[in-house]
């Protein structure tokens, strides 16, 4: 990979395993990943970091990408706090992703719900209607109730994510669920690829969490 292309580096900690990506900025590059348990995201990310960039010039690598959330608070934590420090430290451009537009389906899809599993007993779904962008959070029977409150009866509602906890109380209110296919892992994959298309934060220091309380 050191033929002189530019280099996107793409962290998650908040949608499973704290992961790791290395993409070619342009069509059809080649992509590189590396993964870790969550709970040895802190003692071995950068490791998984390193083993990654081993081998290409400083000079290839031109941004880094970090989901910001919602998702597991700890493994978002350190992704963002690893994301930050390599951008200032390499001063480079910081491109936020957020968990929704990770798992959210296809575009032309509607009305579709991308689901975020948060703290215990707790969900956050993205409901995409008509171009509006809209986020509850609550226990899953809140959100589906939510979601079928803004949902004429009988509509199919193309759903990603953690979708599961929900989809019973969404079924007795009329809604048929439809699963979207899931992303490719690992997430950081995901977010690379979300991120080749993004506009970098005007600093690093700009970029922060979603907790998903809202």
């Amino acid at each position: 990979m050191n033929g002189g292309a530019g280099l996107l580096l793409a962290l998650d900690g908040a949608l499973g395993p704290f992961s790791v990506a290395l993409v070619e900025r342009r069509p059809g590059g080649s992509e590189r990943t590396a993964s870790v348990a969550p709970n040895e995201a802190l003692e071995r990310g950068l490791e998984a970091v390193e083993s990654l960039l081993a081998g290409t010039r400083p000079e290839d690598l031109q941004a880094i990408a970090v989901s910001t959330g919602p998702g597991a608070y700890t493994g978002m934590r350190i992704a963002l706090s690893f994301a930050k420090a390599l951008a200032l430290a390499r001063h480079l451009p910081l491109i936020a992703v957020n968990s929704y537009d990770v798992l959210d389906g296809p575009e032309g899809a509607e009305p579709a719900a991308a689901f975020v599993a948060g703290r215990p007993g707790r969900v956050c779904a993205r409901l995409r209607l008509e171009s509006a962008r809209t986020v509850f959070c609550g226990a899953d029977a809140e959100v589906a109730e939510a979601l079928a409150a803004a949902l004429e009866p009988g509509a199919r509602l193309t759903c990603s994510g953690a979708w599961q906890g929900a989809a019973p109380r969404l079924g007795e209110r009329g809604i048929i669920v439809h699963p979207s296919p899931p992303f490719e892992p690992p997430p950081a994959l995901a977010v690379a690829r979300r991120a080749l298309c993004g506009e970098p934060a005007e600093s690093p220091h700009a970029v922060g969490a979603d907790y998903g309380e809202r």
